[in-house]
């Protein structure tokens, strides 16, 4: 039997086992699980692991309940270095000395923040008006680890040009 009938004929127990298993807020990540069990299951056939048709879906239920647990707790993981970065930087912003420096800052930024490429501005600025990490990710739909890196690419455009 080649890869793509075994795909054809999986697919509905693959999907359904990710849907199961994954947390709503990190449906995102379903694409990725998929390919990664499949990738599971071609090295698998490719080793002759797998030759009972009767094992097969099984085996790919089983990959595919495993790996959705698995990108669950990293996406939580993701999602805590993300409001810890988050935080860090409405931190540093609240160190200044005194309101008028943040305000005077606040204003420069939003400013500037026209000048950002979209995908950074957008995270910018949301952070800006008090969003979570969490609430970024959900309203955007891009992962923890993205909106890190936008945040502080953003900010760190934003540093570059208001010096």
């Amino acid at each position: 039997m080649d890869f793509q009938a075994i795909i054809a004929e999986t697919k509905r127990p693959v999907l359904a086992a990710i849907r199961r298993y994954l947390d709503n807020g990190y449906l995102y990540a379903i694409d990725d699980i998929a390919q990664e069990v499949y990738i599971r299951a071609y090295r698998a056939l490719e080793k002759g692991q797998l030759q009972e048709q009767s094992k097969l879906r099984s085996y790919l239920y089983t990959i595919a309940k495993n790996e959705t647990l698995r990108m669950n707790a990293r996406c939580r993981r993701e999602e805590a270095k993300a409001e810890k970065f988050l935080e860090g930087q409405k931190h540093k912003m609240a160190s200044a000395n005194d309101e008028a420096t943040v305000a005077a800052m606040t204003s420069d930024m939003l400013e500037e923040l026209v000048n950002l490429p979209d995908q950074y501005a957008e995270v910018v600025k949301l952070a800006m008006l008090g969003f979570t990490a969490k609430q970024i990710v959900e309203k955007l739909e891009i992962r923890p680890g993205t909106v890190k890196s936008r945040l502080s690419r953003g900010l760190a455009m934003l540093r570059q040009r208001l010096a």
